[in-house]
């Protein structure tokens, strides 16, 4: 049985569907990349897992147990961690309080070393616990949203658009802490990216999206070297 389990999944807003069908499979310990174009269905594909999109047909299972119908922070005390698509920080909270709230699952009495964890990946974060997220770059932040989404200590990870907007300096820097957790913590890792090759290299597998279906579905590094995905997907 895989870890995370899609069947299937069809999401709509009102008369508007988002996906038409998602299907896929991640075992555990494993990163896949979910990559396409702005508007091809990556966000809903991670918000339905996530119990924010209306799915309206097909199901989405964890351990083969059914997420379907249950709330954002229900899906959370299942084990599943989400880093939004626009480091969505509490901009008027203080990094630490951040942090808390990302904790709410969290039995008060592992607050302090999961604290301590989180803080050894993003020693920039524990140098200032008292500033306001809103203060802090556009690395800083995504750097906290990440780090938020991992006080809940899950198992699986979603990660929707990390990279974007950021310099290419913070997204080797970004990538290297996504390896360097994943390995660290045995998680499963969703990585949903417009920018496909740096979402590929950090990948063991790759799931190409396009107009709400998965177009095709394989080893990173075989998609990587595909010329008909270069062409269309990669701008080489």
């Amino acid at each position: 049985m895989s870890l995370l389990e899609l069947d299937d999944v069809e999401v709509r807003y009102g008369s508007v569907r988002a996906t038409h069908g998602i299907s896929l499979r991640v075992e555990e310990a494993e990163t896949v990349a979910l990559v396409g174009s702005n508007g091809a269905g990556k966000s809903s594909t991670l918000k339905a897992i996530m119990g924010m999109a209306p799915v309206a047909r097909g199901g989405v299972r964890l351990d083969g147990v059914p997420l379907n119908g249950l709330r954002p922070s229900q899906v959370v005390r299942r084990g599943v961690g989400y880093s939004p698509e626009g480091r969505r920080v509490f901009p008027m909270l203080s990094v630490l309080d951040n942090l808390r709230t990302g904790a709410f699952t969290l039995p008060r009495a592992r607050f302090t070393a999961r604290l301590e964890q989180v803080y050894a990946y993003f020693p920039r974060l524990k140098e200032r616990p008292g500033q306001l997220a809103g203060s802090l770059s556009g690395g800083e932040q995504q750097m906290l949203a990440i780090a938020r989404a991992l006080m809940s200590c899950p198992r699986l990870f979603l990660l929707d658009e990390p990279s974007l907007g950021l310099a290419p300096v913070i997204v080797q820097r970004i990538g290297e802490l996504i390896t360097e957790i994943q390995r660290s913590e045995g998680l499963a890792v969703i990585l949903a990216e417009q920018n496909a090759l740096w979402a590929m290299r950090l990948a063991q597998r790759t799931a190409v999206i396009d107009l709400g279906r998965i177009q095709l579905e394989g080893p990173s590094e075989q998609l990587r070297h595909n010329e008909d995905v270069r062409r269309a997907y990669l701008g080489t």
